[in-house]
């Protein structure tokens, strides 16, 4: 029944404007709120009625047994409030002894407290959320706001107990007014609307308690001058300031922020597209209409001076409704119309009106039914909106193509009609962030998996899949799903729910949309081998898991889109589909020690022969893409370490392989792979030289940093590989070998003795020579063979040849030196022991001193004397001269002691680049000469 009452006039100032009228005003605001509020009430069961009753109560004193208690001294008192008889009897119930007391305030921190968005609409269900405004005084200090945030969020806690999702949001009005901290709330994101936010307010608020809004008392025909007439009412008192609130005006809203709701909308569309749509068609109407739009709470408050008005014709939804029919209708937008139609439907009656009790169904299609015939909606069209089977997965994803068309066409169209009024959008936290979701959500591109905004309301999901390869003219067959079985293989792709250009692709489709179930049939049609329809099961397990724990959830707030994109999770698949080429024949299963899956056996074969790697990022980014061979393999590895969000685990990365026989090894050895390049690369702040080296096929495979960024290369054989350890290093580079690198060698097991700032030299006596492994003070590695020396003459001579750089200041002293003997017991165990070497006063006797200059000349100085050198035959006089000091002309190795050569000789350009390896390589090139 409508509520009748006499139109109101208020006059502007100057005119007459009687206090009595204005009283009137504001209880006939109030009244229409009473009705608003019993809607709410009718929605909820008895105990969650409780909740609103009390509500006030809670907030106008504290007492230690009521929900939210924190302190006698949290900020308490509502003005004019005075507890109904159920509030009482509510707050009997936690205690049975309680009265309440009236007491004088000298002032009251809680100016007032109302509900706001669709909890006054039709739409409001006991499953909705309500957003909750709790204004406060703009005095309170520090220590009062945050017991007053810990009450709010005891309430909260409590209203969940009684199954109500509630949110309070604390407002300052006098800051709110200013545009400062404006609520955020799950209709608005702080900056990017406050103007829109405050006309959602003025249409949806419900009044619960203290004091009104003085928005009320300026009737519409002065809304033009908001502030002066708000000034004219307080200067000749014809209100008092402590009898109401004001939040501002609308008169000053800026065409930008039109466009920053807009992407907020669309945001808001990609977890609930209907609601956010016509939200968006709104948004077009006002933008149209700027700079004088016609706003709906101005609507809604001159049915209420006209005192012609009910609850339902100004049901929030209606109004928006209403706008953006008349608004569609007048540009000819039939096919947005209907989106429009169905978004409303839906939004009122949920995905299934079947899930509402008799009474709600009952008004609730009564309501629909006023509006169709309003509007003259199509005769079967609310029947045919109510129909569950509507929702399939079919409907859904055509609904889904038409909702982003939309969304895109709604982004247009602001942006046309308002010229992107945004300036300086860097500026614009809210926007930035609102703009990156948009485009991991909405973009389309090669290897993205399309995130279904509608997936949440398939209804019917189907029992039986058909998913056939159909080939196609001058391209690669597609992939495609159908609902049912299917006789024979269809022909037509444009009757599928979905089309891809890879079978994985489609299932991680099926899997991210949430199509798939465990009881569903699969049925295979492909001219290819058919896969086992266990794997298939199986695969999509593995994929409903993995997407279940990694995609961000509906809560995911903007606050992530503050950082760099990065990956989440990855799942790898090998070898899908494919059949190991040393493996075609059935009766053979190739076996060996070497059991590698990346070099396997004598013929170091790989077994990834195909890769297929899914991800998920930060971003909310599903995407697919498609690499083979060992190069696609390290290429995936990388990237996946280095675009992943930080801190890195092992769970960022799942590994599938269905190969017969050795797909269990082949997971694990990339799983394996993954975890040894965190163990080499962990986060941390100085630069990380390191290198891993893996076998891969018949060569190797190094990962290092560089450029900030893991990357890696690859070696053809061994002697690229021991060229690699024996080349210089920037920085300290510890060598990490994986097994069936070098492994008959002693290399690798040196290598774990490797320590930074120290030169090592080890030895091992074989039976025809004396080998030296030196391993410098950055890592790099220097191996020579001495055929014809004692081990302790080696290790004093070299000890001798650092030590002298080192005095010479060529090298750093703080380079320690120490030696050790390799030893390999009989059953292939290889130990190194520490050895202390023994200098003689005979070290020093004779010195062997080469010395060049850049223009080539050479000279070798033992001693004093001088030899000119050039050719081969010049380097005998030394060799001659040397053997005179030796008893017997005794015939062992020659050793040059002391090096004094310009640095691009030995390759570097300035002397912070030496390190020992140069001097050591230059000794030997010499000494070869000499041992001639």
């Amino acid at each position: 029944m409508a509520s009748r009452f006499p139109p109101i006039h208020l006059g502007a100032p100057g005119e007459e404007i009687s206090k009595k009228d204005l009283l009137a005003v504001a209880q006939r605001f109030k009244h229409f709120n009473h009705g608003r509020l019993q809607r709410v009430r009718e929605f909820l069961q008895v105990r969650q009625q409780d909740f609103l009753h009390v509500l006030p109560l809670l907030f106008h004193q504290n007492h230690p047994l009521l929900p939210g208690f924190v302190s006698l001294e949290t900020p308490a008192g509502i003005p004019d409030y005075m507890p109904g008889k159920q509030a009482v009897e509510v707050a009997k119930q936690f205690s049975k002894g309680f009265v309440y007391k009236r007491k004088a305030l000298r002032n009251y921190p809680i100016q007032g407290i109302y509900l706001m968005g669709s909890v006054g609409s039709m739409a409001f269900s006991k499953d909705s959320d309500i957003d909750i405004w709790l204004c406060h005084q703009p005095t309170l200090s520090a220590t009062d706001m945050e017991e007053l945030r810990q009450k709010a969020l005891l309430v909260e806690q409590w209203a969940a107990s009684l199954k109500l999702e509630v949110h309070f949001f604390l407002v300052d009005s006098e800051q709110f007014r200013k545009g400062e901290n404006t609520p955020l709330s799950a209709e608005s994101s702080g900056e990017t609307q406050h103007y829109l936010l405050l006309e959602e307010f003025y249409r949806t608020s419900v009044y619960i308690a203290g004091r009104i809004p003085v928005w009320w008392l300026v009737p519409p025909d002065q809304e033009h001058n908001y502030s002066n007439y708000v000034a004219h009412l307080l200067e000749n008192r014809f209100i008092s300031e402590s009898e109401v609130l004001d939040f501002g005006s609308l008169q000053d809203m800026p065409m930008s922020e039109f466009v920053s709701a807009t992407l907020w909308h669309i945001y808001k569309s990609l977890s609930s597209p209907h609601k956010a749509l016509l939200k968006l068609f709104l948004m077009e109407s006002y933008a149209a209409e700027f700079p004088e739009p016609k706003w709906l709470c101005s609507t809604m408050k001159q049915a209420i001076y006209a005192g012609d008005f009910t609850v339902d014709m100004l049901d929030p939804y209606l109004l928006i409704y209403n706008k953006v029919d008349e608004y569609l209708s007048g540009h000819g937008s039939r096919q947005r119309l209907n989106l429009a139609r169905e978004c409303l439907q839906i939004k009122i009656m949920g995905t299934s009106s079947a899930a509402l009790d008799a009474r709600t169904r009952f008004l609730r299609d009564s309501f629909l039914a006023s509006i169709a015939m309003r509007w003259h909606w199509p005769e079967d069209l609310l029947e045919n909106l109510a129909t569950p089977k509507f929702w399939d997965i079919k409907k859904a994803t055509t609904e889904h193509a038409v909702i982003r068309e939309q969304l895109r066409q709604c982004w247009r169209v602001i942006l046309r009609i308002t010229g992107n009024p945004l300036e300086q959008p860097e500026r614009n936290e809210d926007v930035k962030l609102l703009t990156r979701k948009l485009s991991a959500f909405l973009d389309l591109r090669p290897g993205k998996v399309e995130v279904l905004t509608t997936r949440a309301m398939v209804f019917a999901r189907p029992d039986v899949w058909s998913i056939a390869e159909i080939p196609q003219e001058n391209a690669a067959s597609v992939w495609c799903l159908f609902s049912g079985r299917m006789s024979n293989m269809p022909s037509n792709a444009e009757a599928a729910i979905k089309q891809c250009d890879s079978l994985f692709e489609l299932l991680c489709w099926a899997a991210v949309n949430g199509l798939y179930r465990r009881d569903v049939n699969l049925q295979l049609l492909s001219q290819k081998p058919a896969l086992p329809a266990v794997e298939l099961r199986q695969l999509l397990e593995e994929l409903q898991g993995f997407l279940a724990g990694s995609l961000p959830g509906k809560e995911t707030g903007l606050e992530v889109y503050a950082r760099p994109n990065r990956l989440v999770s990855s799942l790898l698949l090998v070898n899908w589909g494919e059949q190991l080429a040393i493996d075609v024949n059935p009766e053979q299963f190739m076996m060996s020690e070497r059991a590698d899956p990346l070099s396997y056996g004598d013929v170091r074969h790989c077994f990834v022969q195909g890769m297929q790697k899914l991800s998920i990022s930060s971003w909310g980014d599903v995407t697919i893409q498609q690499c083979s061979g060992l190069e696609g393999v390290f290429d995936t590895l990388s990237e996946i370490f280095n675009q992943s969000s930080r801190p890195l685990s092992n769970a960022r990365l799942k590994v599938l392989c269905y190969t017969r026989g050795r797909g269990r090894s082949i997971a694990l050895r990339l799983a394996a792979i993954f975890s040894r390049l965190l163990e080499c690369f962990p986060p941390r702040s100085e630069p990380n030289a390191t290198r891993y080296l893996l076998a891969a096929g018949t060569g190797y495979c190094c990962f290092r940093y560089q450029n900030n960024a893991l990357s890696y290369f690859l070696l053809e054989n061994s002697t690229q590989l021991l060229q690699e350890l024996s080349s210089p290093q920037n920085l300290f580079s510890q060598a990490v070998f994986d097994d069936y690198v070098l492994e008959q060698t002693f290399i690798p097991f040196l290598y774990r003795q490797n320590q930074a700032g120290m030169l090592q030299i080890f030895y091992h006596v074989g039976s025809k020579h004396v080998a030296v492994y030196i391993i410098d003070e950055k890592g790099s590695l220097f191996v020579r063979p001495h055929s014809g020396a004692s081990p302790q003459h080696l290790l004093v001579h070299y000890s001798v040849f650092i030590k002298t750089l080192q005095l010479q200041a060529k090298l750093a002293d703080t380079v320690e030196i120490k030696c050790y003997e390799i030893q390999k017991n009989s059953a292939g165990v290889v130990s190194c022991h520490e050895t202390q070497v023994k200098e003689g006063h005979t070290v020093l006797d004779l010195q062997v001193r080469i010395v060049a200059d850049r223009s080539g000349g050479q000279a070798i100085y033992c001693n004093e004397r001088k030899f000119p050198v050039g050719n081969i035959e010049s380097y005998q006089a030394v060799k001659d001269h040397i053997l005179s000091f030796r008893k017997n002309r005794a015939d062992y190795p020659f050793h040059i002691t002391e090096i004094d050569v310009a640095l691009e000789l030995l390759g570097i350009k300035h002397s912070d680049q030496a390190q020992s390896l140069h001097y050591l390589n230059y000794k030997q090139k010499i000494e070869e000469k000499l041992n001639i």
